[in-house]
C-alpha cells in the first residue's frame, strides 16, 4: 500500500503525543512551520521525504515506520508503557525515554556489525512452583553459577558486568519522575534498561538488578516501571525481583565470610555495606533475610544507619582531570556510557557507519561530536 497522508496523520500526532510535545515544541525542533505541523496531523497535507525524515529524528522513530501504511509500531511497548505511566512519567522526562530507546536500537546495529562478542551461553531460568522469593534467590545463584561468578565475588561494575549478558543498559537523568528504572522488550532492540542516574549511586545499582530480574524471569512482559516504592511491594512479581537483587548483590555466602558477632558493630556494618557499593538498608534487609539479625534488630539498625556520603562511580573512575569528569558525567546523564561510545567510533573508525551516523548515535552535533571523539582518545 502506498503512503497516504492520513495514516500519517495519526502517527505523527500519537509520536507527539508519547513524548509529551505540543506544536510549537515540534516547530521549536524541526524548523517547520506551525501551521505544516497541524495540516499533517489532520491529514490535509503530505509532507515531503525531507520532513519525513526531519520529524522520525526528532521523535526518535522507526523510520521505515512512518514512511509505511503499516499500523503496528516496532516501538509500540514503549508508547504503550508511556501512555500506562502518564503520572508516573511526566512530559519533560518522556523525551529523555524516547532518546534511551533510540540507543538501545543502536547499539544493537552496533553489535551486529562490530560481532560484538557477549557472554557465549545464553542464560534462561524457568521458576518453579509459588514461592518467589525463593525463585528470585534461586535465579541469582544460577546466573552467578552460570558465567563462573564465585558465590562470594562482589561486583564494582555491576553495570558493566550486565551488559556483557546482551542487556542494553543505559543510565539517563530523569530529574523530574517517580521511576528509578524500566524494563522494555522491543522487538528489534532486545531487552532493554534504563536507570535513573539522578537517584543514589547505590540504589542505581539495586534498581539495575531489580530490571535485571525483570528482563531474565519475567521476559514475557512488554515492559516494567519501577518506582522507589517498590522496594516495599507486596506485589508478587515485584518481590520476586527484589529477592534476585538481594542475593545477587549481596550473596548469603559474602555475609557468611564474617562471624555473628562483627555485625554488632554499627561501624562494620557501614564499611561492608560501602565495600560492597550498596545502601546500608539493603545490606541490613540482606542480614535479615538470612537471619543473622532479627526483626527488632533491622528496625533499630535502619533508623540510624546511614551509608557514607563518599560514593565512587565506576564508570567514572580512571585518570581524568576535573573538566574530564564533568564532561564524562554530562555525557553519563545523557545515557552515554563509556562502552557504547566506543562502539560508535569504532563503526564509524571500520567506515560501518558515516560521521553523521555517529552524531545521531551520539545524540550530538557534527562539532560536539568531535569533543566527544577528543575525550575518548579517538580521532575521526
Amino acid at each position: 500500500m502506498s503512503f497516504t497522508a492520513t495514516v500519517f496523520s495519526s502517527k505523527l500526532r500519537r509520536a507527539r503525543e508519547n513524548v509529551g510535545m505540543s506544536i510549537v515544541d515540534v516547530v521549536q525542533g524541526t524548523g517547520i512551520d506551525g501551521a505544516k505541523i497541524k495540516s499533517f496531523e489532520m491529514g490535509d497535507l503530505a509532507p515531503t521525504g525531507d520532513e519525513i525524515l526531519i520529524l522520525a529524528d526528532l521523535f526518535k522513530c522507526d523510520l521505515k515506520w512512518f514512511l509505511s501504511n503499516e499500523s503496528s509500531n516496532p516501538d509500540e511497548n514503549i508508547n504503550l508503557m508511556l501512555r500506562a505511566a502518564e503520572e508516573e512519567i511526566p512530559s519533560t522526562d518522556r523525551y529523555a525515554i524516547a532518546e534511551f530507546l533510540h540507543l538501545c536500537k543502536c547499539e544493537q546495529f552496533l553489535d551486529e556489525q562490530l560481532e560484538t562478542v557477549t557472554f557465549q551461553r545464553p542464560f534462561n531460568f524457568t521458576p518453579r512452583g509459588t514461592y518467589y522469593i525463593g525463585h528470585g534467590a534461586d535465579c541469582a545463584r544460577k546466573l552467578r553459577q552460570h558465567f563462573g561468578l564465585k558465590p562470594n565475588a562482589y561486583i564494582p561494575d555491576v553495570f558493566d558486568w550486565f551488559r556483557q549478558t546482551g542487556l542494553h543498559i543505559f543510565r539517563r537523568s530523569l530529574p523530574n519522575s517517580n521511576v528509578s528504572g524500566l524494563f522494555v522488550n522491543h522487538p528489534e532492540a532486545g531487552k532493554c534498561i534504563l536507570i535513573n542516574f539522578t537517584e543514589n549511586l547505590y540504589r542505581q545499582r539495586f534498581s539495575l538488578a531489580h530490571e535485571v530480574a525483570h528482563a531474565l524471569i519475567d521476559a514475557d512482559k512488554a515492559y516494567n516501571i519501577s518506582t522507589p516504592g517498590d522496594q516495599n511491594s507486596r506485589e508478587l512479581v515485584e518481590i520476586r525481583a527484589n529477592s534476585f537483587a538481594s542475593n545477587f548483590l549481596i550473596s548469603p555466602e559474602q555475609l557468611a565470610m564474617f562471624g555473628k558477632t562483627y555485625w554488632s558493630s554499627s561501624e562494620n556494618i557501614i564499611e561492608i555495606a560501602d565495600r560492597l557499593f550498596i545502601t546500608v538498608p539493603a545490606l541490613l534487609s540482606a542480614l535479615k533475610r538470612d537471619k543473622v539479625i532479627s526483626d527488632e534488630e533491622h528496625a533499630e539498625l535502619r533508623s540510624v544507619l546511614r551509608s557514607k556520603n563518599t560514593k565512587i562511580d565506576a564508570e567514572l573512575s580512571g585518570d581524568l582531570t576535573s573538566q574530564q569528569q564533568q564532561r564524562k558525567t554530562h555525557l553519563l546523564e545523557q545515557g552515554l556510557h563509556d562502552k557504547y561510545v566506543r562502539k560508535v567510533f569504532e563503526a564509524q573508525h571500520r567506515k560501518l557507519i558515516s560521521r553523521a551516523k555517529a552524531a545521531d548515535m551520539l545524540l550530538s552535533s557534527s562539532q560536539e561530536l568531535d569533543d566527544i571523539a577528543t575525550l575518548f582518545g579517538f580521532r575521526l
